[in-house]
């Protein structure tokens, strides 16, 4: 029995700690897409805060996504994706896109092309 009563104590012991508990927490991304050399252009897109039309009537133009908001368990990835199109005159444009995470600049990239697709990861906070 005496032998046996330390390890039940231990076995007590380790029991009654608390678990780790994964804490989920609410992260909002969103993206302002920046385009110049866009005169009589149109844009269609997706992003995971839902679809978007544009039309660029000037040079230079600015379109802010919808946020997109989720429950992700900090420290884990969770995915964002954008993608979009041009119609009209799509040679000359230039796009500058900036991704916000929690409205904090997450990632800029320059594309000089008709068509952008993204699949961004990015970890909660």
């Amino acid at each position: 029995m005496k032998k046996i009563l330390p390890l039940f104590l231990t076995f007590l012991f380790f029991s009654c700690a608390e678990d780790d508990v994964d804490t989920m927490k609410l992260q909002s991304v969103y993206t302002e897409i920046e385009i110049t050399n866009c005169e009589n252009s149109s844009f269609t897109g997706f992003s995971s805060g839902g679809t978007f039309s544009f039309s660029c009537s000037g040079n230079n133009f600015t379109y802010t996504t919808n946020t997109f908001q989720t429950s992700a368990i900090e420290n884990n990835s969770f995915f964002y994706q954008l993608s979009f199109s041009s119609s009209g005159n799509p040679s000359n444009i230039e796009i500058t896109t900036r991704v916000f995470h929690n409205n904090s600049l997450y990632e800029t990239r320059n594309y000089t092309v008709p068509y952008v697709g993204e699949m961004y990861s990015i970890i909660a906070d």
